[in-house]
């Protein structure tokens, strides 16, 4: 079960970047030309949205997995970079983005264009899940 939903967390967090990309930069090129938002923007904008929050979900289903497998405590991750990376400050960062992506998403229905701080928002998510990708995964992309 454990690796079952790991996988579908590695797969799901594929899509989430790629749809936190895409409408980083199509809120960029929006808010660029003061163009009104299509129905386009708003789908983009919605599917990003359940992906990221099914992505937390997945993620959350994980770490209680996790910590009940294993008799691993807060006093032996905290020290520990690798793990407190992974099982604090990951879940942590991801939660913040769900909320920042929530927050553009119902801003988003009520505007009719882009405003600068709806842009740091998208920025400032792109960066968190950036960031966040395990460093595993990397390593696995470049030589």
């Amino acid at each position: 079960m454990y690796l079952i939903l790991k996988n579908i967390h590695h797969y799901t967090g594929m899509a989430v970047l790629i749809f936190v990309l895409l409408l980083t930069v199509v809120s960029f090129i929006y808010f660029l030309q003061k163009r009104t938002l299509s129905v386009q923007v708003r789908k983009i904008s919605l599917i990003t949205l359940i992906l990221t929050h099914i992505q937390v979900l997945i993620g959350i289903a994980l770490l209680i997995t996790y910590f009940s497998m294993s008799q691993i405590s807060f006093k032996e991750i905290m020290p520990n970079a690798v793990m407190r990376r992974n099982y604090v400050e990951h879940p942590t960062s991801m939660v913040i983005v769900a909320i920042l992506i929530t927050i553009f998403n119902s801003k988003l229905k009520k505007v009719q264009n882009i405003k600068v701080w709806m842009l740091i928002v998208m920025a400032l998510s792109l960066a968190l899940v950036i960031s966040m990708i395990p460093r595993v995964f990397w390593s696995t992309l470049l030589p």
